[in-house]
């Protein structure tokens, strides 16, 4: 049940005055750390005042570039004010727990939660979760669709793409050939092997070399398990693909965007993405991406701008994914895929259009300003929503020069609060 309005905004609040928060993982290297982090930076490429808060302070500090993006705005205990948590909904209980032994009270802000998922429905037991927060936000079309097939209302918001330009390591310091067409795929162990679906990557990397037996090409996998290295996985999975380069260890925020400017063409045969981030960095640095054609990444995906693979929707497998009875989702066409890159090798000219397209739609509408101007957007509709200003009543001896009052659904500013309060917002 969404929180009931029951307190009153201060007469002053302005969106300079009123605290904006964002909490969730920024030290970590999964997926929900990197969301946070890319929200950080668009939150500040807008020149927005705002703070952050490590919940659970289990990840460690060891990255320079989060360490300089995250320390001079890091707080260690919650304000009242607008809080936007960058959590998935089986955490919810857990991040509330930990907010209130940080300090905070929940019921004396405006609480908004960013989650993630990969399936056409949205779990119904997280769904209930979602609707102790004011509001939602979502963070692709395809994610905005799932939560409503929930029951739950969202606001799209989106997810900046964007990767710092500057240094980047070299081919060599990966042990890359430089003489080759390089294939790139990430798989994090610590999700479902099965939606990454990196069988059939392997399975398009041996037909394209058997189609090109003299062309110098490399498939290179970063694998990881969160915060681990996946040596003990990829064992077995090396005989699946002997030609191709693995790499197990952890990396650092420069190492892997230097990886993803070393290929010649990042590829995802995945069955399900909520977002799809990495195809979208590297079409930021101007590679070819090359995708399933389905799910979150055709926020920013086209034909015109990407290799987009032919696919079918079907059950999802028994145990392939959580909370996936009666949905489905994609089995990518590998002999499209095939064509397609076979047909990028063959003409430069072609691949090198496709790219540039990418480069440039991803940089206008998936950048940091891009979303960091749709957060500030809502958060300014929501502090006018919440603080409207009631008519001054008739001047009357006594009353002329006084100032009308900001009332929250028509409740009087006097006496003045100074909390933050919730207010409802249907879900």
């Amino acid at each position: 049940m969404t929180p009931p309005v029951n307190k009153i905004i201060k007469r002053t609040t302005t969106l300079a005055e009123t605290p904006i928060t964002l909490i969730g993982h920024p030290f970590a290297t999964v997926g929900m750390g990197e969301q946070l982090r890319s929200h950080i930076a668009a939150c500040r490429s807008v020149h927005a005042s705002f703070k952050v808060l490590d919940i659970f302070r289990y990840a460690a500090r060891s990255d320079p570039d989060h360490r300089k993006l995250v320390a001079s705005i890091e707080i260690g205990a919650p304000p009242s004010g607008i809080r936007i948590f960058h959590v998935n909904g089986d955490e919810v209980d857990a991040v509330l727990q930990a907010f209130e032994a940080r300090g905070g009270t929940f019921a004396d802000g405006y609480n908004i939660i960013v989650p993630a998922w990969e399936l056409p429905q949205y779990p119904a037991v997280w769904a209930e979760k979602l609707r102790k927060f004011n509001e939602v936000w979502a963070l692709s079309h395809f994610i905005e669709d799932s939560l409503s097939a929930a029951g739950i209302l969202s606001t799209h918001i989106g997810q900046p793409i964007e990767v710092p330009l500057g240094y980047f390591l070299p081919r060599k310091y990966f042990g890359i050939r430089e003489s080759a067409f390089v294939l790139l795929q990430f798989l994090d162990l610590s999700s479902f092997a099965a939606r990454k679906n990196p069988e059939a990557v392997f399975t398009m990397f041996e037909a394209l070399r058997r189609r090109r037996e003299f062309r110098d090409i490399q498939l290179v996998v970063k694998a990881k398990k969160a915060d681990e290295d996946a040596e003990d996985w990829l064992r077995p999975i090396r005989e699946k693909a002997p030609e191709a380069r693995f790499l197990a260890k952890p990396m650092s925020a420069l190492e892997t965007r230097s990886l993803i400017n070393c290929c010649d063409c990042f590829v995802s045969l995945h069955r399900a993405e909520g977002f799809g981030r990495c195809t979208g960095e590297a079409m930021f640095l101007g590679r070819l991406a090359l995708a399933t054609s389905w799910s979150g990444n055709l926020d920013y995906m086209t034909r015109k701008n990407s290799l987009l693979v032919d696919c079918d929707l079907v059950p999802v497998g028994v145990g392939e994914y959580p909370f996936a009875e009666g949905q489905r989702w994609a089995e990518p066409n590998v002999s499209h895929a095939v064509e397609l890159l076979d047909k990028a090798i063959d003409d430069g000219d072609w691949a090198r259009a496709i790219a540039a397209n990418g480069r440039r739609d991803v940089r206008l509408a998936h950048g940091f300003r891009a979303v960091g101007l749709r957060v500030l957007d809502r958060v300014t509709e929501i502090i006018a929503e919440r603080a409207k200003v009631k008519a001054p009543p008739k001047q009357h001896s006594g009353m002329q020069g006084r100032k009308p009052e900001l009332t929250l659904n028509g409740a009087s500013n006097a006496p003045a609060l100074s909390a933050w309060s919730p207010a409802s917002r249907p879900n």
